[in-house]
């Protein structure tokens, strides 16, 4: 039975550039769409954290105001929620993790990853592990910030020249924080070298490279995950 790695983010606030903080965390839809596509199709997920520290939902995502969706959508969100609820407060440390447990991983978005995976040095170790044996890294919305961590032997970005998607500028410009976060995903993934594919706003996209897969953001998450269950 294939194993796939649910490589959350544990941070709750995003220091912006005003001086004040974004509350955040996982963007709900993004893990708990993927949890459900995977345990359809027989796959076992672990989730894991920086230090196995309790990983949240962003509460925007589970309100009409934050994502545009119907009252019982979100309350079905919030339900799946609570229900994981266990197994958010009680993950694997990244530092413990066995890349050769696992068949493949995946990164959801929310701001956190811009506040913590994006330089934790053990999401680096595993994401390396993972490219070096060629096992599939599947990353979603903002959680391809994670792979900024990941570094070769040589010291040098592995997915420079990488054809990859992630939220992009415009994206965060309709939600009126262009100007508020420190860095972009776009932005800072294209500085590092990434051939950077942006589609249709908050229509679903997905990239390719490799054993690379990419998504643009909340309505890439599905797909997402049904295209790394094909290749498992």
């Amino acid at each position: 039975m294939p194993s796939v790695l649910l490589l959350l983010s544990a941070a709750t606030e995003l220091p912006l550039t005003d001086g004040s903080r974004h509350t955040t965390g996982f963007w709900p839809e993004e893990v708990i769409e993927p949890e459900a596509v995977f345990a359809a199709a027989g796959i076992t997920t672990v989730i894991a954290t920086p230090e196995g520290a309790p990983a949240g939902p962003d509460p925007a995502g589970l309100t009409p105001e934050g994502t545009g969706y119907s009252a019982d959508r979100c309350a079905a969100l919030h339900e799946a929620v609570e229900t994981l609820r266990p197994r958010f407060t009680t993950p694997v440390p990244l530092r413990a993790v066995n890349v050769e447990m696992f068949d493949a991983v995946f990164i959801p978005g929310g701001y956190g990853p811009l506040a913590d995976l994006w330089a934790d040095p053990d999401c680096g170790r595993v994401l390396s592990a993972f490219h070096q044996s060629g096992k599939p890294i599947a990353a979603v919305c903002h959680g391809p910030a994670a792979l900024l961590s990941s570094l070769d032997a040589t010291g040098d970005w592995p997915f420079n020249g990488y054809e990859m998607t992630a939220f992009t500028d415009e994206e965060e410009a309709d939600l009126g924080l262009l100007e508020l976060i420190p860095w972009t995903a776009e932005g800072r993934l294209v500085k590092r070298g990434a051939r950077f594919s942006a589609g249709p706003s908050w229509g679903e996209h997905l990239v390719r490279d490799r054993a690379l897969l990419t998504g643009q953001n909340p309505a890439s998450a599905k797909p997402l995950a049904r295209a790394l269950c094909e290749i498992l």
